[in-house]
């Protein structure tokens, strides 16, 4: 090789050198300042649900105090809106919060609670309704002292904000001295308030006492189904809960059975081009539901996608539709066959109803800016589990849109407006 190759070689060389290093510096500099941001993303995550639940805090304090009903549902509407902000800014911290389940159902049960509590009509709390909010103010206050407590202590360097870089590269560091050890240990030792009954998402809801199967019960309804012999069934998975639910699978089909009887059914197969009509296909539905002693719901719904038809049954009292417990049926038009049920859903309860108010009086909290297409009497369920009579309409609104109006069989006022399609 001659001197100047040589010399060529190194100069090369060393120009990739300076660029490889310049490349690096440019690029720990950019990482420097991903960590950062980063580290500020995550601080700020932690001001928020502190700030957050002391927000809940305050605004369940203030609600015992209100005499005045809008004032009362403005606080409730902060309280709600301050533990939507905790949750969500606790489930941005650099750890997972998955482990969090007390604190995390506290902040979405007072959260709730205090939204339920906004929307009623009454402008006085109960006794029983004060000492709820007492009690999760109470709850609230020690969860955001704890939470000064550990926010003070990040501060001054005593505790540690976790890092995401560190859960992927380093094996083995020890949890002590984070703030996710912090939370997790307080998440030992939480006591979150009773469960209690009331009108929102969260509330406890009485099971009815029913008895349980056998498993030679379960599986001789679960073989009646299809039309099999219980022993051709497979055990699929069961446990031992409150209706003592078990599964079997019948080469494509799964079937549910519990105390409840057949609670689902479902094909995986794939359905071939159809010859049987929807009238048969409703008919062969009916048929099914009969069977199995529900001769007397009532067809509310049908749909289907051209190789399976589709109907929902409800329960009818006073005239009206129970629209909420229903069961769902599919049918698969190539054979006939039942393609899906589901039962889940429904309930045979008999719940006493006020229709204390007329129709006309009804269609009088409707607005001017929609035309009524049809109406009828319906029952629904409120996010706790009790049920409402009420006289729903369908109408067109001023943009063409469709939408239901439902209003309160007892008092003839709005409860509920649901766009279609949303």
């Amino acid at each position: 090789m001659s001197a100047k190759a040589k010399q060529l070689i190194i100069i090369y060389t060393a120009a990739a050198l300076v660029t490889l290093s310049v490349l690096s510096a440019v690029l720990y500099s950019k990482l420097a300042d991903y960590r950062l941001t980063a580290l500020y993303s995550s601080s700020g995550a932690f001001e928020t649900t502190v700030s957050a639940v002391d927000g809940l805090s305050r605004s369940l304090k203030k609600s015992l105090y209100v005499t005045d009903a809008t004032l009362g549902r403005s606080i409730c509407t902060q309280a709600y809106a301050n533990a939507l902000a905790a949750e969500a800014a606790l489930s941005a911290l650099p750890f997972s919060t998955q482990e969090l389940e007390q604190l995390s159902g506290f902040l979405n049960r007072a959260g709730d609670y205090a939204k339920s509590l906004g929307a009623q009509s009454g402008d006085k709390l109960s006794d029983e309704q004060k000492q709820q909010l007492k009690t999760m103010s109470d709850t609230a206050a020690e969860f955001s002292s704890r939470l000064r407590d550990m926010q003070g202590r990040v501060n001054s360097g005593e505790l540690i904000m976790d890092s995401r870089e560190e859960q992927l590269q380093n094996i083995g560091i020890e949890d002590t001295g984070k703030l996710s050890a912090e939370l997790l240990g307080y998440e030992a030792d939480f006591t979150a308030p009773e469960d209690f009954q009331y009108d929102g998402q969260y509330s406890t809801r009485p099971e009815k006492e029913r008895g349980k199967l056998s498993e030679e019960q379960a599986r001789a309804l679960a073989a009646e189904a299809v039309g099999m012999e219980p022993r051709e069934l497979k055990d699929e998975y069961g446990y031992e809960g409150e209706d003592g639910r078990r599964c079997y699978s019948a080469g494509n089909v799964l079937l549910c059975v519990s105390s409840r009887g057949l609670e689902s059914l479902s094909q995986s197969r794939l359905v071939g081009s159809g010859s049987i009509s929807a009238e048969q296909a409703e008919e062969i539905a009916q048929d099914f539901l009969k069977a199995r002693g529900y001769g007397s719901l009532s067809l509310s719904e049908r749909g289907g996608n051209g190789s399976a038809a589709s109907f929902r049954f409800v329960p009818v009292q006073d005239g009206a539709l129970r629209v909420d417990d229903y069961i769902s049926v599919s049918v698969a038009l190539d054979d006939g066959s039942i393609y899906s049920y589901d039962a889940t859903r429904y309930s045979d309860d008999v719940p006493k109803l006020d229709w204390s108010c007329d129709e006309e009086t009804a269609r009088g909290s409707l607005p001017d800016n929609v035309s009524v297409i049809g109406s009828r009497k319906v029952i629904v369920q409120r996010p706790g589990g009790k049920y409402m009579a009420c006289y729903e309409f369908d109408c067109t609104g001023s943009e063409g849109e469709s939408l239901r109006i439902y209003a309160d069989g007892s008092d003839g006022r709005q409860c509920r407006i649901q766009l279609e399609g949303v």
